[in-house]
């Protein structure tokens, strides 16, 4: 039996696939999800969603959000969700360099470059 994985972004639904297993990525690490899994809620981190289809491996750059798995059903909630194939390795190694450049000087701005730093490691790992 196959799970079905829903993406959805604030513009639309993204993505409606089965697969036979998905990876997500995590704010605090990998999450593979087979058939069967128990339940869950989770944040999503930056960086790569991996599909195992029938029709063969599908990787997505995932811009942070939540994942919530219930029975059979993946759900991925997400600011954006681009296939890897459409990302450019040297325009993500560009953001990075530029939001390591972001000024830190006050506490809201650490969080900005913070999370500016983290989504562009995300897309770097996933252009690869």
């Amino acid at each position: 039996m196959a799970l079905r994985c829903v993406v959805v972004t604030p513009e639309r639904t993204q993505l409606d696939r089965e697969a036979e297993y998905i990876s997500l990525p995590m704010f605090d690490g990998e999450l593979g999800v087979m058939n069967g899994r128990a339940p869950m809620i989770g944040r999503l981190g930056y960086g790569t969603m991996k599909l195992q289809t029938a029709a063969g491996p599908e990787r997505y750059y995932i811009d942070g959000g939540f994942a919530h798995v219930e029975g059979d059903v993946v759900n991925v909630l997400t600011g954006k969700a681009i296939p890897v194939d459409l990302l450019d390795s040297e325009e993500a190694r560009n953001a990075l360099q530029e939001a390591l450049e972001l000024p830190a000087s006050s506490p809201e701005e650490s969080q900005i470059k913070a999370t500016a730093v983290m989504k562009a490691r995300g897309q770097v790992r996933a252009s690869r």
